[in-house]
């Protein structure tokens, strides 16, 4: 439904009160309440079938002549739910929420062959991070001379999967397509009512830097920017994924390695101690712009994460100055979110380190900010062989039907 219809209602319902009213005098306020509650009714009602129409349209797929064979004929009820399923599910497969179906309470009613299409497009293009200890908040001016309780701290992390490349504008236009805007549960409650304000340069929904609602011809493949961070983590809802922590991205680009007895060894950089300005897109390259998110895999994490390192700086789920070392105390905005890895833009290396955390307003939509999504392990079925007896014979559709949604 059109994002203006709401606003428009409540409008107009005022206006229609408040004419009733001097039409037929103050005496007949009952009437004109009544008359005006009749044609609120009548709106919703022919919402609500709005609704219900958009939602068999969501589950049609017509691509799939077996379902629309199914929709047509005198087919048993278990196998038309099943060809819902199936085509609901490739949908959402096309749409890259793979993480979706391999949620437990959805898994069990997806086909194996389909479960496990997710689970390789989950392999192919998310990297397992293990869980263990990270030193967090470190910083860049901490001396490595300092105590240990001083040295930033240990935070225990919790194994997760991370996007192996930052979340490119291909990506994030089928969030835009499909109504990303206008999904208010996708959204956390105190920004709905700026939404209007998250348009591109011709006054459609989408990032600060598109226009029409679509990215820039030839940057299919870039990293999207302009996009602050409640439209990051709006995308990553609806992919079925989230934010990662500060702790989960200094921990999947400077993979500890843990020692007996003693605080953990880290990386400064995904490749090594040294930087190495031919492994990332940092203001040294020369670029002066964001490059395809595949580029500079020579510079990529142990775990194979790439670019985390320049290109565009990071959201994470944490607040500017959560975790940061004891040496250096910082009294913050509440609003200030932390951003990782530096950018094309970037001139220091001091400042593209994974240690080193920068931060923005909530709200700000930059063109050297992106983001990459991650999910916990606990959050997914575990990756193992499926057999079809594994599956119910009849597979329901409206718990599916409504993650989708």
């Amino acid at each position: 439904m059109n994002r203006y219809v709401v606003g428009g209602a409540g409008v107009a319902s005022v206006v229609v009160l408040m004419s009733l009213t001097w039409l037929f005098g103050s005496f007949s306020w009952a009437l004109a309440t009544t008359v005006l509650m009749a044609a609120i009714g009548g709106g919703y009602y022919a919402y609500r079938q709005f609704q219900i129409k958009f939602a068999d349209h969501l589950n049609a797929d017509q691509s799939n002549p077996e379902t629309s064979t199914s929709r047509t004929s005198a087919s048993p009820t278990n196998t038309s739910n099943a060809n819902d399923s199936q085509s609901l599910a490739r949908k959402m497969l096309d749409q890259g929420r793979y993480t979706l179906l391999l949620r437990p309470q959805i898994a069990e009613s997806i086909p194996p062959k389909l479960l496990q299409r997710a689970q390789t497009m989950l392999d192919d293009e998310m990297t397992l991070v293990p869980g263990g200890e990270t030193i967090v908040g470190k910083g860049a001016n901490d001396s490595p001379d300092l105590p240990d309780h001083l040295d930033g701290r240990i935070v225990q992390v919790e194994g997760f999967y991370l996007d192996r490349y930052q979340v490119t504008n291909e990506q994030y236009h089928r969030f835009v397509e499909n109504g990303g805007y206008e999904q208010i549960s996708l959204w956390d409650p105190e920004i709905v009512p700026a939404l209007l304000d998250f348009v591109d340069l011709t006054g459609e929904p989408g990032p600060r830097f598109w226009k029409n609602s679509k990215y820039l011809s030839g940057q299919a493949k870039h990293p999207v920017v302009g996009v602050c961070w409640y439209e990051a983590a709006a995308y990553a809802r609806w992919v079925g994924k989230r934010l990662p922590t500060d702790p989960e991205w200094v921990k999947s680009g400077s993979w500890p390695v843990p020692l007996p007895g003693a605080r953990p060894i880290q990386r400064k950089f995904p490749w090594g101690e040294a930087f190495d300005q031919n492994k990332c897109n940092l203001w040294g390259s020369g670029h002066g712009a964001t490059l395809p998110v595949d580029k500079y895999d020579d510079g990529m994490s142990v775990g194979g994460a790439n670019q985390l390192i320049g290109n565009v700086w990071e959201w994470t789920s944490s607040r500017f100055g959560a975790w940061q070392s004891n040496s250096s105390p910082l009294v913050l905005d509440a609003s200030m979110r932390s951003i990782r890895g530096g950018a094309f833009d970037t001139y220091f290396e001091t400042q593209a380190t994974c240690d080193f955390q920068s931060g923005d307003k909530a709200i700000a939509r930059k063109r050297n900010v992106g983001f990459r999504c991650a999910i916990g392990i606990c959050d997914l079925i575990p990756d193992q062989s499926m057999q079809a007896e594994d599956f119910p014979a009849q597979v329901e559709t409206h718990e599916l039907a409504e993650v989708a949604q």
